[in-house]
């Protein structure tokens, strides 16, 4: 996938997503003398994804001059073939036009896309993958209210587990059996999982420990 990054007009807010970049990525950024600096966490992910990376700073200070270059350089992928798809990282509504051209001369065959960051330039496209999924999953609201009584709950099961286990000799593998209440819909599934991770022996004795305390009936 091309982004094109209007930086000028997103500054390092419109690189949220870097974290998500593939080899087969290619990052293109356009950027002036009024915005010449990037948050070093999105360059350095931007690096470490392998994908592709290149700049474009403004020559000469112009109204819209970026607005320009960023047409200009599409135009220049679509035509050379590089890509079928490009993604323009922009607040601007003006790269509407830049959509609606394409679209109009070319259908479905040279599509181009608008975000407000990376991460949304990937669900806008439709692109159908793991990183997709995991972006849509992180976006999905949820309820404040909900989501405390949940961290208070862990908490709670976390000391819980602490208190029980911290004179034996599994006081080091409290995630793991965290894991296993967590995870467990019965007691058999509990009992079984405690064999699978720890073996007949020490997965009884764990599971005798469970079952005796109170605090998890």
């Amino acid at each position: 996938m091309y982004f094109l990054i209007d930086f000028e007009n997103v500054k390092s807010t419109g690189m949220r997503g870097t974290e998500y970049l593939l080899p087969t990525d290619f990052v293109l950024v356009f950027y002036s003398e009024n915005a010449p600096l990037m948050e070093q966490r999105h360059l350095l992910n931007i690096q470490n994804s392998g994908c592709g990376f290149e700049t474009y700073k403004l020559l000469v200070k112009r109204k819209n001059g970026l607005d320009f270059y960023i047409a200009t350089k599409v135009g220049e992928l679509f035509g050379a073939n590089c890509c079928n798809q490009a993604v323009l990282i922009s607040n601007d509504n003006g790269f509407k036009s830049i959509r609606e051209f394409w679209q109009e001369c070319s259908g479905t065959k040279n599509q181009v896309y608008i975000g407000n960051c990376i991460e949304h330039g990937i669900i806008v496209s439709g692109e159908h993958s793991e990183r997709a999924a995991r972006i849509q999953s992180y976006r999905k609201m949820i309820d404040i209210g909900n989501f405390y009584a949940g961290y208070q709950e862990n908490l709670r099961l976390q000391q819980l587990l602490q208190d029980t286990f911290s004179q034996t000799p599994f006081a080091n593998r409290l995630k793991e059996i965290e894991e296993i209440l967590k995870t467990g819909t019965s007691p058999k599934v509990i009992y079984l999982d405690s064999l699978r991770r720890f073996g007949r022996k020490e997965g009884q004795a764990i599971y005798r420990i469970l079952k005796s305390c109170e605090g998890l009936s």
